[in-house]
């Protein structure tokens, strides 16, 4: 379901990016508890010291009902620390995700932190990645599952936990084109828990533009 983690598009390759550039689309495509495809964008602020990319992202699995599940991610990220062609980044984002069946719809907010240790040379890098994705409150408008339940209540519901995420992401960039492959494992958050397919793959292409 996509309510639950999917793998972090808007990737970055830090080394490559500390050279120029303002701008970064991408497009990308995975399976994560569902097949899904995205579009984001990347807004790079360049300083003296080290960048932060603003970002926006939609992702929505595949399927026949084009707008029935989403999730809308927004973030921004930065190094914490660099040394040479090591980099450790961190990227907090809220989350709004919608997923709709035959039994209910409904509306979730979320916050997510990724952390992000690699080692990034210009045209390659690999990177670790570490997330945590923490439900929030979710609003749920109850279908068919009422003609069982009669008394259930629509309305909001606390937050009912989070998920773990650990993986390892590749990038390989050309002048102005990046290309990321990210392969891990989820985990929920007692580390018990854990969902019947715990593993997710990514891959992305990325376009740098406006120096």
């Amino acid at each position: 379901m996509i309510l639950q983690t999917v793998a972090s598009a808007q990737d970055v390759n830090w080394q490559k990016l500390r050279k120029g550039g303002k701008h970064l689309a991408t497009v990308t495509a995975g399976a994560d508890y569902s097949s899904y495809y995205g579009v984001s964008y990347g807004y790079v602020i360049q300083n003296k010291t080290r960048p932060i990319v603003i970002g926006t992202e939609l992702l929505m699995p595949f399927g026949g009902d084009f707008a029935d599940d989403w999730k809308w991610r927004t973030s921004i990220q930065g190094e914490l620390l660099k040394s040479k062609h090591f980099s450790l980044a961190i990227k907090p984002a809220v989350i709004l995700r919608r997923y709709e069946s035959p039994l209910a719809r409904m509306y979730n907010t979320a916050a997510e932190v990724t952390l992000m240790l690699g080692y990034l040379r210009p045209k390659f890098g690999i990177t670790a990645i570490g997330s945590y994705d923490r439900s929030l409150a979710t609003q749920i408008k109850h279908g068919t599952l009422r003609e069982d339940y009669p008394d259930i209540q629509d309305g909001w519901y606390g937050t009912s936990g989070g998920n773990f995420k650990f993986g390892a992401r590749m990038n390989f960039s050309g002048r102005s084109w990046n290309t990321f492959l990210s392969l891990g494992k989820h985990f929920g958050q007692d580390f018990r828990d854990n969902p019947t397919y715990p593993f997710f793959a990514e891959v992305s292409v990325q376009k740098v533009f406006g120096r």
